[in-house]
């Protein structure tokens, strides 16, 4: 029975781990700080969902540590863990996978000053993205709430689309007023170049401010309003002057004037 045993032992494999336990083996090296285990782990997976949610958790471990500070030592061995991602991250066919990818990729390389490459990775996941709300939405929120205003007002030079990128900023501006960060939602707000949608934004702020300070509230009215009187537009002019004057009987308990918002300039064509 000894040399039987010995005969079949090469067919007796052992069991090959699943992806979801291969997923687990990294979660669990990230939380020990093993990055590079955490790296060739990532060779033990084939679908590539499941790749770009491993090198999003290691891409996620990285920004944590970066963020806790490191030597110059440390970074400079940090810059080259990183590089071994970008093979990985080539791999990737899906575009929206991609494009969140390398905007996490960018946000990392800014943080080790690795700003030729940083920018690279930003432009290519801004074209990536193209015109999907979305993902301009989380590509522009990852930058700036990492204090990389600046090279979100580069990415957003990037995007073609004037009226969507407008969008998306007043999206961004109500996402960070809601968290309270109100110095980042203001500067967002004035990136906006439309005056109809920086309008809208600081209506919807000023519905969010309503049941707190009720006096705010209004003064962001009546700079949306201003804004407001600017458009030449005759009935985007109105829809919007009732939208806000709407808002403003909600905040102060009035009705609201029909004659006075057609009053504010023009009025509707027949």
């Amino acid at each position: 029975m000894g040399k039987l045993d010995e005969f079949f032992k090469p067919l007796r494999r052992e069991r090959e781990k699943s992806e979801i336990e291969v997923l687990e083996d990294i979660e669990g090296y990230l939380s020990s700080g093993d990055v590079l285990s955490a790296i060739d782990a990532i060779n033990g997976l084939e679908k590539e969902a499941n790749v770009y949610l491993a090198l999003r958790m290691v891409l996620g471990a990285i920004r944590k540590r970066l963020n806790a500070g490191l030597s110059p030592e440390e970074a400079k061995n940090l810059q080259a863990t990183v590089k071994e991602l970008i093979p990985f991250i080539n791999g990737i066919f899906n575009s929206r996978f991609k494009a969140l990818l390398l905007a996490d990729l960018a946000i990392v390389l800014y943080s080790l000053d690795d700003e030729l490459n940083a920018d690279i990775a930003l432009r290519t996941a801004i074209n990536l993205a193209g015109g999907e709300g979305d993902l301009l939405r989380d590509i522009l929120r990852g930058l700036i709430h990492s204090g990389l205003l600046n090279k979100a007002g580069y990415a957003m030079k990037m995007v073609r689309e004037g009226r969507k990128l407008d969008v998306v900023l007043s999206e961004l501006a109500e996402m960070f007023y809601r968290e309270g960060d109100v110095e980042r939602a203001t500067a967002i707000i004035k990136h906006i170049s439309s005056p109809f949608h920086r309008a809208m934004a600081l209506a919807n702020i000023a519905e969010l401010e309503a049941s707190r300070d009720r006096k705010k509230a209004l003064e962001l009215l009546d700079a949306a309003m201003k804004l407001a009187e600017g458009i030449d537009d005759d009935e985007t002019r109105v829809e919007l002057g009732m939208k806000l004057y709407s808002i403003r009987q909600e905040v102060e308990g009035s009705g609201f004037s029909l004659r006075k918002i057609l009053a504010r300039k023009g009025a509707p064509p027949d």
